[in-house]
C-alpha cells in the first residue's frame, strides 16, 4: 500500500509539472502583452487576450483541483486513470478557446504581437496533445513501474522514463547579447523549456536586470565555472544533471551564489528539499510575476549585503594586518625610544652636581633632589663653582619627555660655558643664554621654553636674577619671607631678546637662613581629589623645620609631598633645593 501511494504521488507530479508548464506560457506571455498594450487603443486585441489570460487560469484551476493528492482515492491506479479521462473533457473547451483568440489575434495583430502570441499558440497546441496523449503516458506510467525495483522508484528516475518516451528533449544553447542594466545583478536564468527561458528572461530584462540562460543543468555548471552570477534562478526537472543536483554543486562550490528554485512542482516535500539543500526560495509555475520580481529583489539584496560583508571582513583583514605590522614598527621604535630616553636620563643624572662637590662649598649647606615624572625630566637644577664664585641655577622647561631633557642639558652647558668665560653681568649673561637656546629651539622646529632663576652667591650674599617660582627665605628667627621673581627676567627660548627684561636683586643672609628653591612640580602636584600641594603648605613645612640639617629638611619636604600625593599620579617634575648659610 505504502509503494501504491508512493507511485500515485510521484505520478500525480509528473501530470501537475507536464500541464502547468504549457500553461505557465499561457498565462505569463498573455499577462505581460496586456502590461505593454495596456494604452493601446484596439480593443479587440485587449478582449482577446484577456480572453486567453482568463482561460489560462482556469486551464490551471482545474489542473489543481483534478491533481490535488488530498482529493484521490487511494486506489492509485483507477483514480488516476479517471482523472486521465476526465482531465481532457474539462481542460479541451479552454484550450480550444484560446487556440481560437490566437488564430484571430495572428490575422490582425501587429508584427511586434505576433512572436509572443504564436509562443501561446504553440503552447496551447502542446498542451492540447498532452490531454490527448494522457491516457497513453498513465498507462505507460505504471507498466514502467511495474518493472522498477524499489531503488528505481524516486519521482525524477520514474518521469524522465516517461519523457524519453513521450517527449523530444531539444536543448537550446542561449546566450544572448541584453541591453544594459538599470538595475545592478546579472541573473542565470537555468531551464530546459525554451518557453519558459524566454518568458522569464524578458520579464526580469524588464525589471533592468542583466539575464544570461541556460537549457540544463550541466551547461549551467559550466557557465557559473566561467562567470560571475548574483542570482541563478533554477529549474527543478531537467534531463542529464537536475536541479537538485545543481542545487548540491552550488553548497559545495559556489554557496555565495543564491538561486531561486522555479518549477511546476508544489509539493511540500520538494519545496522543503529545495531549501534544505541551499535554495533560498522557491516558486511554483505559473509564477506571479510581482512575486517574483520581488523575491529576485530581496534574493539580490541578501546577495548585497553578504557581499558587502565580505568586503568589510576583507577590508577589516587587511586592516589588522596593517595594524600588526605597524605594532611592530612601534613597538620597535618604542625600544629605539627607550634606549634613547635611558640614554638621556643617565646624562641628566651624571651632570646633576654630586654630594662631594656641595660640600666643598664655602659659607652654604646645599642639599638637592630631582625625580622626573616620566624616564627623562624637563626640570633643571645645577650648582657650579668657577674662581671663587658659586651659581646656583633652577629651571623648568615647559613639558617633559626627549625634547625637554635634551633642551635641559643644552641649558646646563650653556650656564658652564659662559661661567668659564667670566661672564658676571646679569643681563649679558641671561641675553646670550638665551639667545643661545632660542636658535637651537628654533633650529630643532620646537615649541619648548623654560623658566630660570640664577642666583649668584659671594660672603653671603644672593644676587637674584631670572623669571622662576617664588623663591622661600626663612631667617634664623623663624621670621618667613617670599620673594617674586615675575619682574626679574623673561621666559628662556621664547624670544631672540630678553636683554630689556632681566633685573637684579639681592639677599643678605646671616648664619642659620634657609633658602628654599623648588619647581611647580612640588607646589601643582595633586592628590586623587585633584586638591594641589601648594606654596603655603610648602611654606609651613620649612618654617616648622629650617632649624635642621638640608638634608633633612629636603627629606621632610619629599615626604610631605608623597603624602599629599598618595596612590595618585605625579603629572610633573619635581625638584627642590636646600639652601642654608653656615
Amino acid at each position: 500500500m505504502e509503494n501504491d501511494n508512493s507511485t500515485q504521488l510521484a505520478l500525480i507530479s509528473y501530470l501537475r509539472h507536464e500541464l502547468r508548464t504549457p500553461i505557465n506560457a499561457i498565462i505569463g506571455y498573455s499577462e505581460m502583452l496586456l502590461e505593454e498594450i495596456a494604452t493601446d487603443s484596439d480593443s479587440f486585441i485587449i478582449s482577446k487576450l484577456k480572453q486567453i489570460f482568463s482561460c489560462g487560469i482556469q486551464l490551471l484551476t482545474l489542473i489543481n483541483k483534478h491533481l490535488d493528492p488530498a482529493n484521490l482515492p487511494t486506489n492509485s491506479h483507477l483514480s488516476i486513470v479517471t482523472v486521465s479521462e476526465i482531465l481532457p473533457l474539462e481542460l479541451e473547451p479552454f484550450l480550444k478557446i484560446v487556440i481560437d483568440c490566437c488564430e484571430h489575434l495572428l490575422k490582425q495583430a501587429t508584427t511586434e504581437l505576433i512572436t509572443d502570441v504564436d509562443k501561446i499558440h504553440t503552447a496551447t497546441q502542446s498542451l492540447l496533445s498532452t490531454i490527448h496523449n494522457i491516457t497513453n503516458i498513465v498507462e505507460r506510467y505504471f507498466q514502467l513501474q511495474n518493472i522498477k525495483t524499489a531503488q528505481k522508484n524516486s519521482y525524477l528516475e520514474l518521469t524522465t522514463s516517461i519523457k524519453k518516451d513521450f517527449i523530444t528533449d531539444a536543448i537550446y544553447l542561449e546566450d544572448r547579447q541584453k541591453k544594459p542594466a538599470e538595475r545592478s545583478g546579472h541573473i542565470l536564468i537555468v531551464d530546459d523549456n525554451e518557453s519558459n527561458r524566454d518568458l522569464l528572461s524578458r520579464l526580469i530584462i524588464a525589471q533592468g536586470y542583466t539575464v544570461t540562460t541556460a537549457a540544463n543543468g550541466l551547461q549551467a555548471i559550466q557557465m557559473i565555472k566561467t562567470a560571475n552570477y548574483d542570482l541563478i534562478l533554477l529549474d527543478i526537472l531537467m534531463p542529464e544533471v537536475n536541479g537538485y543536483e545543481v542545487l548540491q554543486w552550488l553548497h559545495e562550490q559556489f554557496r555565495h551564489i543564491p538561486a531561486i528554485a522555479i518549477s511546476a512542482l508544489d509539493e511540500i516535500d520538494s519545496v522543503v528539499k529545495c531549501i534544505e539543500m541551499g535554495a533560498e526560495d522557491y516558486l511554483t509555475k505559473p509564477f506571479n510575476s510581482i512575486l517574483l520580481r520581488a523575491r529576485i529583489e530581496a534574493c539580490l539584496e541578501k546577495k548585497r549585503l553578504r557581499d558587502r560583508e565580505v568586503e568589510y571582513l576583507a577590508q577589516l583583514n587587511s586592516a589588522n594586518q596593517e595594524i600588526t605590522l605597524l605594532n611592530k614598527r612601534l613597538k620597535a621604535e618604542n625600544l629605539r625610544l627607550s634606549a634613547e630616553l635611558e640614554v638621556t636620563r643617565k646624562l641628566q643624572q651624571m651632570i646633576l652636581p654630586k654630594d662631594h662637590e656641595l660640600s666643598q662649598i664655602e659659607g652654604l649647606d646645599i642639599a638637592g633632589y630631582m625625580e622626573p615624572a616620566d624616564e627623562v625630566g624637563g626640570d633643571y637644577y645645577d650648582v657650579l663653582q668657577t674662581n671663587g664664585r658659586v651659581k646656583i641655577g633652577i629651571g623648568d622647561v615647559t613639558g617633559h619627555g626627549l625634547e625637554s631633557g635634551v633642551l635641559m642639558l643644552m641649558v646646563q652647558t650653556a650656564v658652564r660655558t659662559l661661567m668659564e668665560n667670566n661672564e658676571t653681568d646679569p643681563k649679558k649673561f641671561l641675553e646670550v643664554l638665551n639667545r643661545t637656546i632660542y636658535n637651537n629651539i628654533q633650529r630643532m622646529n620646537s615649541s619648548k621654553n623654560l623658566t630660570l632663576s640664577l642666583v649668584d652667591y659671594h660672603n653671603g650674599k644672593l644676587n637674584l636674577s631670572g623669571q622662576h617660582e617664588e623663591i622661600i627665605v626663612i631667617r634664623s628667627n623663624g621670621t618667613l619671607e617670599c620673594i617674586n621673581t615675575i619682574n626679574l627676567g623673561f621666559p628662556i627660548g621664547l624670544e631672540e631678546s630678553i636683554e630689556g627684561f632681566v633685573s637684579q636683586t639681592q639677599i643678605q643672609l646671616e648664619a642659620g637662613d634657609v633658602v628654599v628653591l623648588y619647581t611647580d612640580g612640588i607646589t601643582e602636584a595633586e592628590n586623587i581629589l585633584g586638591v594641589h600641594y601648594g606654596l603655603e603648605r610648602l611654606c609651613e613645612v620649612v618654617k616648622q623645620n629650617w632649624y635642621k640639617s638640608v638634608q633633612e629638611i629636603r627629606q621632610i619636604v619629599i615626604d610631605d609631598v608623597c603624602r599629599h600625593v598618595g596612590s595618585h599620579k605625579i603629572y610633573d617634575d619635581i625638584t627642590l633645593v636646600i639652601l642654608k648659610q653656615k
